[in-house]
């Protein structure tokens, strides 16, 4: 694809494992806050929307079978257009038979990590026979815990990980700290890796696609966890399996749009919005909404009185979007240098929306000009990006003046 989408979330399947407690290796409690914020941030709808029936947290699970038939169960319900991810945080180990990676499981002992492991071959088997298209594996781990609550390797490196856990049309993405002591720091409510991929996530990355595919979210994570002198972690794809979005840049979504002008992206057939020009009037984590600047007119109904219709550019009312059809919202251009008067709302600039409940007497040249509209376009959390994201609307780039007429 030339351009990164998201995967269906009602048709994707995640599993995320965590292992925080051991019997024969040091505990990990900063993998329940790994696996509980990855849930949330994946749930969340801005950024993707994973349903909550399509998350499969296995936390402190003992037995292989266990998590074995989960992770099966999922790969074989992912639909079409859906994303197959499966997540684990905890020690890693190599059989020392055969060099199979092991995921360490409650009982698992380091001489002998196959009899209570779960060996990654299984992971292997149940994504290779998924109808999935697009396929993730995230690996915070490493071979051998050592005494010292440390997340740590006796040997080896990430690409020794990465090169036994490798899969055909898989993205893989690893981190295998080998002897650094904050890998796992101590008093943080996440590991490393899975802290910075978190604040990947969360923040998103300024200036970047409206999609975060698995290729620049590594990128993010590798650039951070250098920095702060960590074991860099990283990325095998095959088949392009680093390209395909996991979620949407936060870092996009967080800009506050109030004042900008959408309009209708090529091949949009949606009546309400084809030809518009809609000016976005609010803009926040509970949604957005917007008004078609110019929406077919209508004559002033009887209830705006004279004072009012005296301050009005053109005595008409404009439909404003299909969202609450019998309200009224009147937009006006505050002249310079005057302070903003009560009741009006500043948008953008001088540009605001003023309380139909003002007395029109007090508004006396105040305003360059007042319009009214009926209705308004209206956006869920997330919903607005989401249009944007897809193309459904795109920014004009103009702002009020740049328009035609004397707004």
């Amino acid at each position: 694809m030339t351009r990164a989408d998201l995967a269906d979330p009602a048709a994707s399947q995640v599993v995320l494992i965590g292992a925080t407690t051991y019997s024969h290796l040091p505990p990990l409690p900063a993998v329940a806050g790994n696996v509980s914020s990855l849930a949330e941030a994946l749930r969340d709808e801005a950024l993707w929307g994973l349903p909550a029936e399509n998350c499969h947290v296995v936390l402190d699970e003992a037995s292989p079978r266990e998590v074995g038939r989960t992770i099966r169960t999922a790969a074989a319900a992912v639909g079409e257009g859906g994303l197959l991810l499966i997540y684990y945080a905890g020690h890693g180990l190599i059989d020392p038979i055969n060099g199979q990676l092991i995921l360490a499981l409650a009982e698992c002992e380091p001489e002998v990590p196959d009899e209570a492991g779960l060996p990654y071959d299984w992971i292997g088997r149940a994504l290779a026979g998924s109808a999935a298209t697009r396929r993730a594996v995230i690996l915070d781990c490493c071979y051998a815990g050592r005494a010292d609550n440390l997340m740590s390797a006796a040997q080896g490196g990430t690409d020794e990980v990465a090169d036994v856990a490798e899969l055909d049309r898989t993205c893989l993405f690893v981190s295998a700290p080998s002897n650094r002591r904050a890998a796992a720091p101590e008093g943080e409510p996440y590991t490393a890796f899975t802290g910075e991929l978190l604040r990947v996530l969360r923040d998103g990355v300024p200036g970047g696609e409206p999609v975060l595919t698995m290729a620049a979210i590594w990128r993010r994570v590798r650039t951070a966890l250098t920095a702060r002198g960590f074991e860099r972690p990283e990325l095998r794809e095959r088949n392009a399996g680093g390209s395909f979005g996991l979620v949407r840049n936060a870092a996009l979504s967080k800009e506050n749009l109030a004042g900008v002008v959408l309009r209708a992206g090529r091949g949009v057939a949606d009546r309400d919005l084809a030809g518009g020009r809609i000016l976005v009037l609010a803009h926040d984590e509970t949604g957005a909404a917007g008004i078609d600047l110019y929406g077919h007119p209508a004559p002033l109904p009887d209830e705006f009185t004279p004072a009012w219709r005296e301050q009005l550019s053109d005595p008409v009312v404009r439909y404003g979007g299909p969202v609450a059809r019998d309200g009224y919202i009147a937009l006006a251009r505050l002249w310079p240098t005057l302070p903003p008067p009560p009741r009006f709302r500043p948008i953008k600039d001088r540009l605001g929306v003023l309380s139909l409940t003002a007395p029109p007497d007090e508004l006396r040249h105040t305003f360059a000009w007042v319009r009214v509209f009926s209705g308004y376009f209206g956006w869920a959390p997330g919903e607005l990006e989401s249009y944007l994201d897809g193309g459904v609307l795109v920014r004009t780039h103009e702002g009020i003046a740049d328009l035609r007429g004397d707004l």
